[in-house]
């Protein structure tokens, strides 16, 4: 299983790895001076979005190449790319052209998701009485690249921005040649390779046609585009108004990491026994996170790291249920679907959320935290419409019996 292991921490250590690099990076004085304010922002908003824009099509060509070639083969395909693009983002730090650091980060982008393709293989190789087993291993491994991936990308930047570029391609090489040396045997391809560029777009589609599904979905983008902007505009606020330094900046990503691990190991459990009614506990879960948000662009340096770390930890418990209510929502042979689903809305919040940075010289980051805040609360509303629809629904199974029984 150690192939699948590496797969599933290099997927979420190079996505925590690269926001406090990237903060650092613009903020260092031989860069500044390149470019008047105005041109910075654009090139901040520009590395923030083109992660997630490639993100937003690649999880569907992954899904694609996975279906035709296989999933060992596409796990060495996304290793590969994943080296490819931490190179050109290595090569743009050292020769300060900034193009080579965005095609790095789009290329990224493209490849990120071998993470649910690893896990789907683990499974496929696993026995029923070893799944609940392998599973634990798999929320083991991903909390620790969540806490430690932001950690050692502030940590190795403070001593050479080039540090953490070159460490991640060290770990994608070793992932590459883990999965290679592999040997499991796979079904045949299913289909032939056809890339469908519509594909992320035509799960939303979808989604609004759902009568149940599309408030969820609803929710669950609103949610996702608030956390977003606060997880990448609250690094930039410690960085500017604090003065954090790379690992300054990776340590409260480090916090934010250790947050979600407790949302899911603690915060989880206890909440849904207090709160069995899923769509109740979601939107509870949204308001409180939506608070701590707004919070956030008004307290004191000290107080942003507990707020940090109760805002990721709700953020856990609303995104776990929320993916629990599209699951449920969706038929057996709908589950894909579903799943795309919430890859697509987390894609494009970051997407948008990036573009933010371009009204950065005109606008205080505060404000935009606080925006990001009421955006997270505002997703417990279409909820609303899931726990009226719920109450209906059983309202009617309480009523068809007696009726039958009346006759």
């Amino acid at each position: 299983m150690l192939p699948f292991y590496a797969a599933l921490f290099i997927d979420l250590f190079s996505f925590g790895l690269m926001y406090p690099v990237i903060i650092a990076l613009f903020h260092q004085s031989n860069v500044a001076h390149l470019y008047p304010p105005q041109t910075m922002a654009l090139l901040l908003s520009a590395t923030f979005s083109l992660f997630p824009f490639g993100m937003f099509f690649g999880a569907s060509l992954l899904g694609d190449i996975s279906d035709a070639i296989g999933r060992k083969r596409t796990l060495l395909i996304c290793m590969g790319g994943l080296t490819a693009s931490y190179g050109l983002m290595f090569l743009g730090v050292q020769t300060m052209i900034l193009t080579f650091f965005l095609a790095g980060r789009l290329l990224s982008g493209l490849m990120a998701g071998s993470g649910p393709i690893a896990q789907a293989a683990m499974m496929d190789r696993s026995a029923p009485e070893d799944r609940g087993r392998n599973l634990s291993h798999v929320v083991l491994v991903n909390c620790i690249a969540l806490t430690s991936a932001p950690a050692v990308g502030g940590v190795l930047a403070r001593f050479d921005m080039r540090a953490p570029l070159l460490a991640t391609v060290v770990l994608c090489v070793a992932a590459f040649m883990l999965i290679q040396r592999a040997h499991f045997t796979e079904a045949a391809p299913v289909a032939r390779f056809s890339f469908g560029w519509r594909r992320p777009i035509e799960n939303f589609v979808h989604a609004a046609r759902h009568p149940r599904i599309r408030w969820i979905t609803l929710s669950f983008f609103l949610f996702q585009l608030g956390f977003s902007i606060y997880f990448v505009y609250v690094l930039l606020l410690m960085q500017r108004r604090y003065g954090f330094d790379p690992a300054g900046i990776g340590l409260f990503s480090a916090t934010i990491g250790a947050g979600f691990v407790l949302g899911s190991t603690l915060g989880y459990p206890w909440l849904a026994r207090q709160i069995p009614n899923e769509a109740t506990f979601a939107a509870v879960s949204l308001l409180v996170c939506g608070g701590f948000v707004v919070l956030s662009a008004f307290v004191p340096q000290l107080a942003q790291w507990p707020v940090a770390l109760l805002a990721a930890a709700f953020n856990v418990t609303a995104y776990v249920t929320l993916f629990a209510l599209i699951s449920g929502s969706a038929s057996k042979t709908e589950q894909g679907w579903a799943l795309g689903i919430g890859t697509s809305a987390i894609a494009l919040a970051f997407f948008l959320s990036g573009l933010l940075a371009n009204v950065l010289t005109v606008v205080p980051i505060a404000p935009i935290l606080a925006a990001g805040g009421v955006i997270v609360a505002l997703g417990a509303l279409p909820l609303w419409r899931v726990r009226q629809a719920v109450l209906t629904a059983d309202n009617a199974a309480l009523i068809r019996p007696t009726s039958r029984n009346v006759t």
